[in-house]
Order: C-alpha cells, then structure tokens, then sequence
C-alpha cells in the first residue's frame, strides 16, 4: 500500500516542509519481481487528494549494498514479491530533531533498565528532549 512517512504530522498543514529523509538499504538485489520499493517521484509536492496513476508508480531496483533516500512526504511502499526468493532490506528515518521518533522506543524502556544505561544510550534512545520542546519540570505543581 502506498503512503506517506509524514501523515501522522498532521498538525502541519499540506504542504509540509521536508521534516522526515527516508532511506532503504539493499542488502540482496531490489528488483521489480521480488517486491523493490515502490516510489511515486515529486508526490511530496501533491496535495493531499491527489492519487498516483499506475502510470507514475515506479520500482526501485537497486543492486545489494545500494541505499535509495526519498522524502517524508513521497508516496511509497513494498512492491509484490512475485518470486520465490526473499528480499531483505533495512529501512532507516531520519526525522529533524524537534519531531519525535514514530517508535518510541523509550516507551518500552523499564526504569530500572534505563538507570544502567550512558547518558549517550538515553539520549540516542530519545530520552533528551530537543533544544526546549518537550520541557517539563516535575518539580512545578
């Protein structure tokens, strides 16, 4: 299915500025037969009842070891694995630093875990909030 890494920022109106790069790294072959990434190119300028004509949906092949990047907003999604091979890839989003990640893996982090853990670790997790978004003063009734 097609879509959007940026929809669930909804408090930006259509247009959204680029807040979100996504990128897929190859680590066998992406080719059409066995599902390469489906992109629809310049579909982050659309608005938002514009649909992809079949015509404008193109596959990412890319040989093992390539890395495709495309905008949050770019229309996009698995192809169909029509072969009887797999197809392994691993998808990395960058988001600028004032967004919160999608998973938010601190959510799943138990206290007494996160005690043990660098301050670098906490703050790679999202533990650290970005300049003053995100402040809270538990010590403020």
């Amino acid at each position: 299915m097609l879509h959007q890494e940026e929809n669930s920022f909804t408090f930006l109106p259509l247009l959204r500025p680029s807040i979100i790069v996504s990128s897929m790294w190859a680590i066998s072959d992406f080719r059409a037969h066995n599902g390469a990434t489906l992109l629809v190119p310049g579909s982050h300028k659309w608005p938002a009842d514009r649909e992809a004509a079949k015509s404008e949906v193109v596959n990412a092949e890319m040989p093992a070891g390539a890395v495709l990047f495309w905008m949050g907003g770019t229309l996009h999604g698995a192809g169909a694995n029509t072969s009887q091979d797999w197809r392994y890839g691993v998808i990395l989003t960058y988001s600028l630093g004032w967004v919160r990640q999608e998973e938010n893996q601190y959510l799943n982090v138990p206290r007494e875990r996160l005690a043990e853990l660098s301050p670098e670790v906490r703050r790679l997790v999202g533990f650290d909030m970005y300049a003053a978004l995100g402040f809270h003063d538990r010590t403020v009734a």
